[in-house]
């Protein structure tokens, strides 16, 4: 999937699942039931709107020539912009070539780690290495994990409990680099998305921005 064909995808899934929301939130209206319980559903479903919204705010960066830039510094305002207060950051001192799509995927990491890990005060570690050429990026944490079953589903348009787009988007983000992602963590011991980028889309870096 090229960068056209990207946008064009990620501007439909924004639409159909905002229309669906929206949908969802006017049938609960017409349906007679105590009001208490129709407007807690209503807000639910409002609630899930604005957090798309705020999704389709984060991907404005489209528009946005890549550059090189530090990956400790990404993830370091990744972190800062999470509440979570058990961030490690641990990588190398290297550059990607990117326009702050692959930002948008680390903020998303940490808030789903944040949302489904299933325990409060929830440790997540960042860290990489280069393996063959490639350079690897892992995103782990202590949580519940995710289900065998789930494995390559959560990568799916629609799939989750929240917006159902974060790892949709994530996803194809990597893909557009030229790289992959997976799941390879243990089921009840924590998530660990593995990133994989090519050599050409990372260079070692000398410290200067």
């Amino acid at each position: 999937m090229n960068f056209e064909e990207f946008v064009i995808v990620g501007s439909r899934a924004i639409r159909h699942d905002l229309i669906n929301v929206f949908f969802v939130a006017q049938a609960y209206n017409e349906l007679e039931m105590e009001q208490s319980e129709k407007f807690k559903k209503i807000n639910s479903q409002i609630e899930k709107a604005f957090s798309i919204i705020e999704v389709w705010k984060e991907l404005e960066v489209f528009g946005e020539l890549p550059s090189w830039q530090e990956l400790r510094t990404l993830l370091l305002r990744a972190k800062l912009q999470s509440e979570c207060l058990s961030v490690w950051v641990d990588v190398q001192n290297v550059k990607v070539s990117t326009n702050g799509l692959f930002y948008f995927v680390f903020t998303n990491l940490i808030d789903n780690s944040m949302r489904h890990g299933g325990k409060e005060g929830i440790k997540i570690r960042i860290y990489s290495k280069i393996e063959e050429g490639d350079l690897i990026i892992v995103c782990e944490d202590d949580g519940v994990g995710v289900l065998e079953a789930d494995k390559q589903r959560i990568f799916a348009q629609g799939f989750g409990k929240h917006t159902g787009l974060g790892m949709f988007f994530a996803h194809q983000i990597i893909e557009m680099m030229e790289g992959t992602i997976k799941e390879n963590g243990v089921p009840g011991e924590g998530v660990k998305f593995e990133i994989r980028l090519p050599e050409d889309s990372y260079k070692i870096s000398n410290g200067d921005l």
